[in-house]
């Protein structure tokens, strides 16, 4: 098919390229076993009830969900404080991003934000037609607050801040944070990514939630995915004001949360005991990838999340590769600019020793 019956922004967009998948790692190098520090997932998975609930919605899956995520949004509400009425449900955090573009992003339209970050800011805008505006990240990998408002003008319509930022693990001042929002003008949006939100460990961190509460006209974004566990459910939500929600429920599809996803969510709300264990071990394994990476001489940009951003000091692409021979797979930086760098999820503990044994002696060859 020609190319000629694409949509014109579509050609100027490429397919969002993900990591390597455990299945064709196998198949190319003859392994059974294979370790994936890549995707930033939890290692323990989700939560037993979790599973529980999945199993006991299955049952119910010839009915459609119940489009609103009504008991959700109420759980979520009395957990930020807000109103079910300002929390959004949908298929994703991801696709909450791009429905926000959807919502928002005329042609012609400015959007703001850092790079390197989360690819779908660009998707979102690129493909209604805005203009991106992206600007560096600062020299320790962290949104530059200063000049993202230098850059806002009369066409800016959206702001996306990444917090904590992926693939650099950084997070913006909170007191920064807060003198920025009450900076940017009336005519704009901030959209503050906190899909790792819930791994920041810093006493009195404002949340955006707090930020909408407080009426900034901020759209908080959150997942399912990596705190609890959820990747594959495909599951994440929005809290804003109404006013501020209504195009982007007007633009969302009918259904679309699975009955099982729902459930799932619901059930890991409630579970705080296992959600207090994946944040203990996620913060000690920040700690001993932090230790055991420095002492092979690799630096590691303190992270907020639930992953780290490692700089070897050398072409990482061979270091890669020879991860891949011995079964782990992490996530090159090449493509964001970082030819020195990996992108290392923080797995389990033993996950974690097995991956500094089988780098160790690929860093000292």
């Amino acid at each position: 098919m020609s190319t000629s019956l694409w949509r014109q922004e579509v050609s100027k967009l490429e397919a969002y390229v993900p990591g390597k998948s455990i299945e064709e790692v196998k198949k190319q190098y003859g392994l059974s076993e294979i370790t994936r520090l890549a995707s930033n997932e939890n290692p323990y998975g989700p939560s037993p009830k979790a599973i529980a609930a999945m199993n006991a919605a299955a049952a119910e899956s010839h009915l459609y969900p119940e489009p609103t995520s009504a008991e959700l949004r109420h759980k979520l509400g009395e957990l930020y404080e807000v109103d079910p009425a300002q929390v959004l449900i949908s298929n994703g955090a991801d696709n909450v991003l791009m429905l926000i573009g959807q919502a928002y992003v005329n042609p012609g339209d400015e959007v703001v934000y850092c790079v390197p970050t989360f690819s779908v800011y660009r998707t979102s805008t690129v493909v209604m037609g805005g203009v991106p505006v992206e600007i560096p990240l600062t020299e320790d990998y962290k949104f530059d607050l200063d000049r993202i408002l230098a850059s806002v003008n009369e066409k800016t319509k959206l702001i996306y801040v990444c917090n904590p930022n992926n693939p650099t693990g950084t997070i913006v001042d909170s007191d920064a944070l807060g003198a920025f929002l009450s900076r940017v003008p009336p005519h704009v949006v901030v959209v503050l990514d906190e899909a790792y939100g819930e791994f920041i460990d810093v006493e009195g961190y404002k949340t955006g939630a707090e930020y909408v509460r407080e009426g900034y006209p901020v759209i908080s974004v959150h997942t399912f995915s990596k705190l609890y566990g959820l990747a594959a459910m495909r599951i994440g939500y929005a809290i804003a004001s109404k006013e501020v929600l209504a195009p982007v429920l007007a633009v969302r599809e009918p259904f679309p949360v699975s009955r099982l996803a729902n459930a799932a969510a619901l059930a890991s709300l409630e579970d705080t005991d296992y959600r207090d264990f994946i944040l203990s071990t996620n913060r000690e394994g920040i700690r001993y990838l932090t230790a055991e990476l420095g002492a092979l001489g690799i630096d590691v940009t303190p992270s907020y999340s639930n992953f780290v951003l490692a700089n070897l000091h050398r072409d990482a692409v061979p270091v890669v590769d020879a991860l891949l021979r011995v079964g782990f797979i992490v996530r090159p930086c090449r493509s964001w600019g970082y030819p020195e760098h990996i992108r290392i999820t923080v797995g389990s503990p033993e996950q974690n020793r097995r991956f500094v044994e089988a780098l160790r002696p690929i860093m000292n060859a």
